[in-house]
């Protein structure tokens, strides 16, 4: 119970960090997408189930604010949530590039999907000038955030897994 309650305060945290926060801090008028790092993140330290729950709540409430299609975010994250749960087994404590990596590839392809339905299926076909505009700069942007936020969110994974482990006892 009291993992669903953090968690679901950093989902909440973490989106008003993106809108709100680093709204202000805005590089080429880029920020960082911190709702990704929050999914991978736990993904990789939860595997497939929390990765993909953490996700599909994540995009909900992003659709719920952004005012477009009900599921779309939803969905990508819920996906990414999953891919990024298998790499679950591989991840050692003190290891964070592979989570980081994990990172830089999600959000290429996050930002790909994101082209590929929005522009490309209105006939809006300049991928040379939003791959260098928007998915390149943004990626950056996410991985450097992301040293810093994966740190914080495997800390407080960790000391849940510890209150959980003394509750089981």
């Amino acid at each position: 119970m009291k993992r669903l309650i953090i968690v679901t305060i950093l989902i909440l945290i973490s989106y008003l960090l993106e809108v709100s926060v680093f709204s202000y801090f805005k590089m080429a008028g880029i920020v960082p997408n911190i709702m990704l790092i929050l999914v991978v993140s736990f993904a990789v330290m939860r595997g497939n189930m929390e990765g993909m729950l953490i996700g599909f709540f994540s995009g909900l409430i992003l659709d719920g604010f952004s005012g477009e299609i009900i599921g779309y975010y939803a969905l990508i994250f819920l996906v990414i949530g999953y891919l990024n749960g298998f790499f679950q087994p591989l991840i050692y404590s003190n290891n964070m590039m592979l989570p980081l990596i994990l990172v830089l590839v999600s959000s290429l392809v996050y930002n790909f999907i994101i082209y590929f339905f929005s522009f490309m299926f209105r006939n809006k076909l300049d991928i040379e000038f939003y791959t260098m505009h928007v998915m390149i700069p943004e990626t950056v942007y996410t991985f450097f955030i992301a040293i810093f936020l994966y740190n914080f969110y495997y800390y407080i994974n960790h000391k849940l897994e510890v209150i959980e482990k003394r509750s089981s006892i």
